[in-house]
């Protein structure tokens, strides 16, 4: 029998697949209309089980990010393979435990979370409630005291890091707004000290930022929260865990970044180093167990030239993928039945915004479809309607079979929608 195919790839012909299948095959079969996001649900849980035994015996828990893909079939396969999940709204806790999530595999982070979101981490029980402010640490104990429950809180480390990445995603540093100030510290254990009838202190916790190619800054920012896991334990608290954050890279075209068990054995590490290994340790990550696993298909609507310049239109724009607009981020663009020659265009969609840029990507003989690769994080969840463009539609394979489509839901459902706000 043939071993399993994960992922985007080529055939011998040049035909672009996933999950072993040509797209054109796939998309035919799925009977929805471009532009649509294919996911290669196989790899995202192959992805999981692998991130999993990179922890070998070692407490742990893999909280995906469910921000980076909302979709239910993968939410589904991420916790049936047995993660837990990091939760930044009461939507997102909500799905959580809709799709089977345990409520002590969930963690819930956020900076300005509401009083219902708050009210609602305390109702499911969840594993801990990440607090991103001494403020926030008093309206949950306020929350909690009316509710005569006790809170499990973790507090969200700012760990004063900086990390090679782009602005919009680097979030340790002084001047980001996410997480405690190490000098607030000893305010917020203080509160700590005084609110034991509605705060427990469960846990501590940190992220970084993004993209992160070695473990260099994620261990960096992993050693604050280990010298403040010994204060505490100083203070009496019953600490169960340790979370790190996610913020492991993956390669958009750019070269490989190091794999999740190279940050996982060197985070175990600094825990056994630091006589801490009694603890959980918490990661959170989204990006790499799905952003190689998903694609966005395009049909090709026209080319135009100006100069020496080649443009290729596409009927996915900025609203169906924001990341080139929003990060400047660079998605790998490839004919979807052919292997592309050394011809430049520059990819552009139908949005009436200059951001509304692809870059420029080598295509050759001007195909009737174009893939966008990986597309599984933070592509769909930041789609929009901008432009009276409906959301894009959403198609799952398993072992190279279509298992369930979300089509998009057209403009005549848009129209629909808009004329009764």
């Amino acid at each position: 029998m043939d071993e399993p195919v994960f992922g985007f790839g080529r055939n011998k012909v040049g035909q672009a697949t996933l999950s072993g299948r040509p797209l054109t095959e796939l998309f035919s079969e799925a009977q929805v209309s471009t532009p649509a996001y294919f996911y290669d649900v196989s790899a995202i849980r192959k992805r999981v089980l692998e991130m999993r035994a990179a922890f070998g015996e070692a407490p742990h828990l893999i909280a995906y990010a469910v921000k980076a893909n909302s979709a239910g079939t993968v939410v589904k396969t991420v916790i049936a393979a047995g993660a837990g999940i990091d939760a930044v709204s009461g939507g997102e806790l909500l799905l959580a435990r809709s799709a089977g999530a345990p409520p002590r595999k969930i963690v819930l982070s956020g900076v300005a979370k509401k009083d219902d979101e708050i009210d609602l981490a305390l109702q499911e029980n969840i594993l801990a409630i990440q607090v991103e402010s001494v403020t926030e640490l008093l309206r949950i104990r306020e929350r909690a005291r009316a509710r005569h429950q006790i809170a499990r809180v973790s507090m969200r480390i700012n760990p004063s890091v900086k990390i090679d990445s782009h602005a919009h995603i680097a979030t340790g540093h002084d001047a980001a707004k996410f997480g405690i100030a190490q000098s607030d510290l000893p305010e917020a254990f203080a509160t700590l000290a005084g609110s034991k009838d509605t705060l427990e202190l469960v846990g501590l916790s940190t992220h970084v930022g993004s993209m992160l190619k070695a473990p260099d800054a994620y261990l960096k920012s992993a050693r604050v929260v280990c010298a403040q896991a010994k204060i505490a334990r100083e203070l009496s608290h019953s600490l169960e865990y340790v979370d790190f954050g996610g913020g492991f890279g993956i390669d958009y075209g750019d070269g490989p970044a190091a794999p999740p068990s190279e940050f996982a054995t060197a985070a175990l590490g600094l825990l056994r180093d630091e006589g801490l290994s009694d603890l959980t340790l918490v990661v959170e990550p989204g990006r790499s167990i799905v952003g190689s696993y998903g694609v966005l298909l395009a049909k090709v609507v026209q080319t135009k030239t100006s100069g020496e310049r080649r443009w290729l239109m596409i009927d996915a724009g900025m609203n169906d993928l924001l990341r080139p607009a929003l990060y400047q981020a660079r998605h790998r663009i490839e004919p979807i039945d052919k292997v592309a020659t050394d011809t430049i265009y520059r990819v552009v969609g139908p949005v009436c915004e200059s951001t509304d840029d692809f870059g420029e990507h080598a295509i050759g003989e001007v195909p009737e479809m174009v893939v966008l690769r990986d597309a599984g994080a933070y592509s769909f969840t930041m789609a929009s309607e901008y432009n009276a463009r409906p959301l894009p539609a959403e198609v799952f394979v398993d072992d190279g079979k279509v298992i369930h489509k979300n089509p998009s839901p057209g403009l005549q459902a848009w129209l629909a929608a808009r004329l009764r706000a």
